[in-house]
């Protein structure tokens, strides 16, 4: 079974979109699909550098009070 996908409209540096464009050409990719290799890429790093970095964030927002930096 596939896992549902969802769309996430945000903003970018032209040069961070153009240095992806170019990354996912020549990868073969959709430009969609090299944008959530890279976020998925990014949360494998956070996650080596900090295990709990995800749960900082949700607990940080449960409490109300989102902090900036994580407690790391």
């Amino acid at each position: 079974m596939k896992a549902i996908k969802e769309t996430v409209t945000f903003r970018m540096e032209p040069e961070v979109r153009k240095s992806l464009e170019i990354i996912a050409e020549e990868e073969r990719r959709s430009f969609s699909s090299q944008l959530n290799v890279a976020i998925e890429e990014w949360l494998r790093i956070k996650n080596e550098i900090h295990p709990h970095f995800v749960e900082d964030i949700k607990d940080a927002l449960k409490s109300g009070r989102p902090q900036a930096v994580w407690k790391g």
